[in-house]
């Protein structure tokens, strides 16, 4: 029975600690998606009513990316968890659900250049999806230096 008191106890404390990780991932999203929406900013060169068209359009589909991205994060995890002792398997598993990731990023994007073309001319939309696949390479280099080889 002291168990499970010294136990509910631990977990009680620790609700602050948990809330506050979860404040700090929303704070490191937020500061994230800002520097990212400033490039994008600063390359768009936007009339005010593009913009007004443009950055609703943006603001949806950014968060479909992040949604992508941390399937991305997630099987990373799953990479370095199981990095010592991979097997065959989950080597397996692992290649699948990155080309499951890949088609929905490619699923995501393709809406958002439908979207995107719909409410800019031509060239700033194929402007803006230049701007995208350049940050994106950036991450994924960044992320590819830092991931070791199986062994």
């Amino acid at each position: 029975m002291r168990i499970k008191s010294v136990l509910l106890t631990m977990l009680l404390l620790a609700i602050p600690f948990l809330s506050f990780a979860e404040d700090a991932n929303q704070l490191r999203k937020e500061i994230m998606m800002d520097q990212k929406r400033l490039i994008v900013m600063d390359n768009m060169e936007l009339t005010e009513a593009e913009g007004q068209a443009f950055w609703p359009v943006y603001e949806k589909h950014q968060e479909e990316l992040f949604q992508v991205n941390q399937r991305g994060a997630k099987l990373i995890l799953a990479y370095a968890a199981a990095y010592q002792t991979l097997t065959d398997e989950q080597a397996v598993k692992l290649i699948d659900e990155y080309y499951d990731i890949q088609d929905e990023r490619l699923t995501v994007m393709k809406k958002m250049a439908n979207d995107v073309g719909k409410v800019l001319p031509g060239k700033k939309a194929f402007r803006y999806l230049q701007i995208e696949s350049k940050l994106s390479a950036i991450g994924r280099y960044e992320l590819a230096k830092a991931i070791p080889l199986a062994q």
